[in-house]
């Protein structure tokens, strides 16, 4: 069965409510929220083509959002599990403690039958299949919290889905009725040696956002002194997409670049506090904790501190030769006695 709807064909005020109506009945009931700072008109577009059971469609879209809210599926029960394929843009599918980050070429899966978010901030294409739920257990064993989790389309088996995807979204129209179950279940199979196994499969954005959090954290903590530690390095050894990585600290009030900074000033300051550095340049402390350039360490430890690290340090050593039962904090302490009201390290 063909289905095809444009927003064009209806005038400009009525665009939005059109689009919710059809995406409804297109795939599953959802609430549609449009940024705040679009002023007239909405244009979206979805082409579909059911085969075997399954329905293979092209969205074209203005950015926006869509939400399967408890409520919704109360008043809409469907048992669907839908795949999204990101073709151009980004979108962020959200379902229960993860984000699937999906660059173009990426994909994910989502349970229609939970409440889940898909958010679309600038204007995309994707392909997504929605599969009946007992067509995709038959086939696709999915541990139920290992949806809304990223699945790369730049190597591996991603890789292959992805452009069977794309190809599928093509021909399926033109497939002769004696191959189309055959088809069918291929996809199917392909898509099952795609998604991850178990939730603790090693890819990092199977994990809760607490749990990448922590891990975003500890592994700055340990590896901040590193010169070529950057929030792309943080991302990649964590094995999720650096966009997810900031949204992740967005979602702290911070960003990685600022934690990471935070880290080695913090180190620093320490250094330049502990007696038994008195003797090391500045400058060889700044390389020491990260810093490539010590006139950029200058300048951020006088905006943290309020003023340059030789003054810091000279004042700080002022405090010691007053009192000489002053205790000097071990290598991993923050000599937060000699320091009143300094901020204590994160991580």
């Amino acid at each position: 069965m063909k289905l095809s709807f444009s927003t064009a064909t209806v005038e400009d005020r009525s665009q939005l409510s059109y689009w919710r109506e059809m995406i409804s009945d297109a795939f599953v009931q959802y609430e549609v929220e449009a940024p705040s700072y679009r002023t007239a008109g909405f244009r979206g577009e979805v082409t579909a083509e059911g085969f075997a059971g399954i329905q293979v469609s092209t969205v074209v879209s203005d950015p926006h959002t869509v939400v399967r809210s408890p409520l919704v599926i109360r008043r809409s029960p469907r048992d669907d599990f839908l795949v999204n394929l990101a073709v151009h843009g980004s979108l962020t599918v959200t379902q229960g403690e993860r984000d699937a980050v999906l660059r173009p070429g990426d994909f994910t899966v989502y349970d229609s039958a939970r409440p889940c978010r898909i958010t679309a901030p600038e204007r995309f294409e994707l392909l997504a299949l929605k599969i009946p739920r007992a067509l995709f257990t038959a086939h696709c064993p999915l541990a139920p919290d290992a949806t809304a989790t990223l699945v790369r389309g730049d190597h591996g088996v991603g890789a292959l889905f992805s452009l069977h995807l794309r190809s599928l979204a093509a021909h399926a129209a033109d497939l002769p009725s004696d191959v189309v179950q055959q088809v069918g279940v291929n996809t199917l199979e392909m898509l099952a040696a795609a998604l991850p196994k178990r939730s603790s499969s090693g890819n990092g954005s199977a994990l809760p956002r607490p749990a990448q959090w922590l891990r975003a954290r500890q592994y700055i903590a340990g590896h901040f002194a590193d010169p070529e530690l950057s929030p792309a390095a943080v991302a990649d050894a964590l094995g999720v997409s650096l966009r997810y990585l900031q949204l992740l600290f967005q979602r702290e009030g911070t960003s990685p670049f600022r934690l990471i900074q935070e880290q080695r000033l913090e180190r620093a300051a320490h250094l330049l506090t502990d007696p038994r550095h008195a003797g090391r340049a500045i400058t060889d402390i700044a390389f020491g904790v990260g810093f490539k350039d010590a006139s950029h360490f200058t300048r951020a430890f006088k905006i943290r501190y309020g003023i340059g690290p030789r003054d810091y340090r000279g004042g700080h050593a002022h405090n010691h030769l007053c009192d000489p039962h002053q205790e000097v904090g071990g290598s991993t302490g923050t000599a937060s006695s000699i320091r009143p009201g300094r901020a204590e390290p994160v991580g």
